[in-house]
C-alpha cells in the first residue's frame, strides 16, 4: 500500500464496512481501531487503541504472531491469512479469521488486519468483480500443477493447458526467491501468506500479479492450494485504498475457502473443466451450503446459482447435488491427505 499520513490511515479505518485494527509492525502498537472490531473483541475503540496487539493473542501462538509481524515489516511478504484464538481485554475467548495487508507509514510500517469471525467477508464487502477474477490451483508434492480452474484468463490459458506445469516455471526468475520464501512460510501450516510476484501470461510476457499460498497438508514439502489474483488497483485517497485493500481480502476469501475441494476435482475425469466460480459454488456445496446461502455469500442471483449447477451436473453427468457430492466423498475419502 502507498505512504499515507497516520491520521489518514486512521480516519479511513473508521470508514471501512468490516473490523479492521491498525497495528504499528515495530511495536505492536494498535494505534487505530473501528467500531466493528471493537465490537468482535467484546470493547471499545478508546480501550483497543494503544494496547499491544501481542497480548490479545493466546500465549502459545503469540511467537507465530510476531513472526508474522517481522514477515510485513521486512517487505518478506505482502499479507497473511491466519486464525488466531483471540482473548478479548474482558478475558473471552474469540476465534478470528484475520487478514493482513501492509501499510506504508511516512516514517513507519504498519499493518492493516482485518477482522471476522467466518470464514470470508461476504456477509460485509462484496469482493471486486469482473469475469474470472481469480485461478484456484492445487499442487502435488513436487509443486507441479495438480489441478487448476478452467478459466485461467489471468494467465492467458485454460486451467487444463498447466496441468502437470511446475508451479514456479510461471513465475519471473527475478520473483522466484520470493515465492520460494512465501512458500517455507506457507508450510509451516495454519497460515496463508500473500506475495505480489511476476507471473507469465501465455505469449504476452509477465504480469504483476498476487499470489496466495497455503499449505495443504503436513508433508515436507507439502502440496499447496494457490489463489492468484489481480493486484488491487491503485487509490486515489487513504479511504479507498484501505477499502480496496478489504475487497481484495474478500476475493481471496473465497478463494481459500475452495482450496480443500481441489485435490478431490483433480481426480475426478471432468474436474479440471470447471471455472472458478462454479469450483467456488461445488465447494460451498460440499460444505453444506443451500442455493440461497451461496447465492447470498458469493454476490449472485439463486437463479444464476442454479444455472451454475445444472452446468456443473452436465459436466459429470449427473443428476443432482446429493449424486455430486457422492462422487466428491468417494474421491475424497480415497486420498491419504484427507
Amino acid at each position: 500500500m502507498t505512504v499515507h499520513d497516520l491520521q489518514d490511515v486512521i480516519a479511513g479505518v473508521q470508514d471501512l464496512p468490516v473490523a479492521a485494527i491498525v497495528t504499528d509492525l515495530s511495536t505492536y502498537e494498535v494505534v487505530a481501531a473501528n467500531d466493528r472490531a471493537a465490537e468482535l473483541l467484546r470493547t471499545t475503540v478508546d480501550e483497543l487503541v494503544g494496547t499491544d496487539a501481542i497480548d490479545l493473542i493466546r500465549p502459545d501462538a503469540q511467537d507465530s504472531a510476531r513472526q508474522a509481524y517481522s514477515a510485513m515489516a521486512t517487505r518478506a511478504v505482502d499479507g497473511y491469512h491466519v486464525v488466531r484464538d483471540v482473548v478479548t481485554p474482558g478475558g473471552d475467548d474469540v476465534k478470528l479469521h484475520v487478514w493482513g495487508r501492509r501499510v506504508e507509514g511516512p516514517s513507519t510500517a504498519y499493518g492493516t488486519w482485518f477482522l471476522t469471525s467466518e470464514h470470508s467477508f461476504a456477509t460485509d464487502i462484496e469482493p471486486p468483480g469482473g469475469k474470472a477474477p481469480v485461478v484456484l490451483a492445487v499442487t502435488d508434492h513436487d509443486w507441479q500443477i495438480e489441478y487448476m480452474s478452467a478459466d485461467a484468463s489471468l494467465l492467458g490459458v485454460t486451467g487444463a493447458e498447466l496441468r502437470g506445469y511446475p508451479l514456479l516455471g510461471l513465475v519471473h526468475p527475478t520473483s522466484v526467491g520470493d515465492l520460494l520464501n512465501a512458500a517455507d512460510r506457507a508450510a509451516d501450516g495454519g497460515v496463508g501468506v500473500s506475495v505480489p510476484t511476476r507471473i507469465r501470461v501465455a505469449d504476452a510476457g509477465w504480469a504483476g500479479l498476487c499470489c496466495l499460498l497455503v499449505g495443504m497438508c503436513g508433508h515436507h514439502p507439502p502440496r499447496f492450494g494457490v489463489v492468484i489474483s489481480p493486484l488491487p488497483p491503485a487509490a486515489v485517497d487513504v479511504g479507498d485504498d484501505l477499502e480496496s485493500q478489504a475487497r481484495h481480502c474478500a476475493l481471496e476469501a473465497l478463494g481459500f475457502e475452495t482450496l480443500d475441494t481441489l485435490p478431490a476435482l483433480a481426480s475426478l475425469p471432468v474436474g479440471n473443466e470447471l471455472s472458478a466460480r462454479q469450483t467456488q459454488i461445488v465447494s460451498r456445496l460440499a460444505s453444506g451450503e443451500g442455493v440461497a446461502e451461496i447465492a447470498r455469500t458469493m454476490f449472485l442471483s439463486a437463479s444464476t446459482v442454479r444455472n451454475h449447477l445444472a452446468a456443473i451436473f452436465k459436466k459429470f453427468g449427473v443428476h443432482s447435488q446429493a449424486e455430486l457430492l457422492a462422487a466428491l466423498l468417494r474421491e475424497a475419502t480415497a486420498r491419504d491427505e484427507w
